[in-house]
């Protein structure tokens, strides 16, 4: 049985989608989500979502952006993992760690899916997970992947 590669995005690879930013980067960053999400059966890989996806999308503070947010999420999610005690206490360890309190429950979420990479465009939350070695989940940029 061919076994598939579980990888998280964070709220910030959701969001590129609908960035209107125009720079290199930012452009580049959405085309290979989108990229990631089209190919991941060919790809061998599951995007697995989770309850801080869902909170992060209900503080858009936009209606018409949070409900396409929302539709896009439900989308490109293959199954979600849901909040529990063992993710709560796992996720105030690393906040003690340095990460932020949203960001260490992606990162918890993460890792109760078995996820090998958490995709992020955030360069702070990979900075800090790369400096401290505190997980075994890569987080990474999606050009990266």
């Amino acid at each position: 049985m061919n076994r598939k590669q579980i990888i998280c995005f964070d709220n910030c690879c959701n969001s590129r989608l609908f960035d209107g930013d125009t720079s290199p980067k930012v452009k580049a960053q959405a085309a290979k989500i989108k990229h990631i999400i089209n190919n991941r059966a060919k790809g061998g890989y599951l995007i697995v979502g989770s309850f801080a996806g869902d909170a992060e999308i209900e503080k858009i503070p936009d209606n018409e952006m949070r409900r396409k947010a929302k539709a896009q999420y439900k989308n490109v999610i293959d199954s979600k993992v849901k909040n529990s005690t063992q993710i709560v206490a796992r996720a105030q360890k690393l906040e003690s760690m340095g990460l932020d309190p949203m960001d260490a429950r992606h990162l918890a979420a993460a890792e109760a899916a078995g996820a090998k990479f958490l995709l992020t465009t955030d360069k702070k939350f990979i900075r800090r997970c790369q400096n401290r070695n505190i997980t075994a989940v890569k987080v990474i940029d999606p050009l990266d992947f």
